[in-house]
């Protein structure tokens, strides 16, 4: 899989895993912001499935490479199904379930990554090793892959610090929404204790330079996640590899909460693991 590849899908799925939460009940009115945004990550995940479209850019290199596709995600299950457009490759469809990663290669990268994947269509990564790779940094900092079953584990959100602020109200595609900002306190959530995963937050906090992981949060009338956006900027270290994310910025709006299809991942026969490929 290639740097440019990584780059894209490393902070979409980090948000994907923001948004993975535990189906409980829905928010509650007067509460302070904080809670209604935890609440809202319940309801979204509660719901089921939901279609998405991803907006952003991260810059490579010096080089702002662009982010956008549509799909499925699954906050309840940390699974998302989308086609993302990635630069010079075309349209790449992926597929995150299972705490795997798997591309479906496209024409473009036929040739170099296909003779890898012994002709089969799909590649994946396991997303614990890419966690711990110098590409997966940002990545498995952000929390994919932090427990061996996707579906206990909660969403990054449900750590968002008790000083998030209402913004106000804002319409998103005809929806009347509510804005909050907050940020993400990365010594609570998840993973943060356990020896598996403590070294990709604690990687990320030092390239941040702070514990807390800055996000914006549209809920809707309903009481649902209409959208989540969130800008990490990485500060360059010597053991980073050439190509590392320095500034991504990623936004992921809902819509059709509950009604989208269930992701599937690719047929394993189909598939071909390149894990071993990562560095680290």
């Amino acid at each position: 899989m290639s740097p440019r590849l990584v780059a894209v899908l490393a902070p979409l799925l980090g948000l994907a895993a923001l948004l993975a939460g535990c189906a409980q009940t829905g928010p509650t009115v007067g509460r302070p912001p904080a809670e209604i945004v935890r609440e809202a990550v319940v309801a979204t995940a509660a719901a089921g499935p939901s279609h998405a479209a991803v907006t952003g850019q991260t810059a490579v290199a010096g080089q702002a490479i662009p982010i956008n596709g549509n799909g499925v995600v699954d906050p309840a299950h940390q699974a998302a199904d989308l086609s993302l457009q990635v630069p010079s490759l075309g349209a790449v469809r992926v597929v995150f379930s299972g705490g795997r990663l798997a591309a479906q290669l496209p024409p473009a990268a036929a040739g170099v990554i296909g003779a890898l994947a012994g002709g089969k269509q799909w590649v994946s990564v396991d997303v614990d090793r890419l966690a711990q790779s110098g590409y997966g940094a940002p990545l498995g900092a952000l929390g994919v892959g932090t427990t061996a079953n996707p579906a206990d584990q909660l969403g990054y959100l449900r750590a968002i610090s008790d000083t998030t602020r209402l913004v106000g109200p804002e319409q998103i595609d005809g929806v009347a929404t509510t804005h909050y900002a907050g940020a993400v306190d990365l010594d609570k959530v998840p993973g943060a204790a356990d020896p598996a995963t403590k070294p990709g937050i604690d990687r990320l906090k030092a390239q941040l330079g702070t514990n807390l992981l800055p996000v914006d949060v549209w809920v809707d009338g309903g009481g649902k996640l209409k959208r989540v956006g969130q800008t990490v900027t990485v500060k360059a270290t010597p053991e980073a590899p050439a190509g590392t994310p320095t500034t991504t910025t990623t936004t992921l709006t809902f819509s059709d909460v509950g009604s989208a299809p269930a992701v599937v991942p690719p047929p394993a026969d189909q598939v071909a693991d390149v894990s071993s490929l990562l560095p680290g």
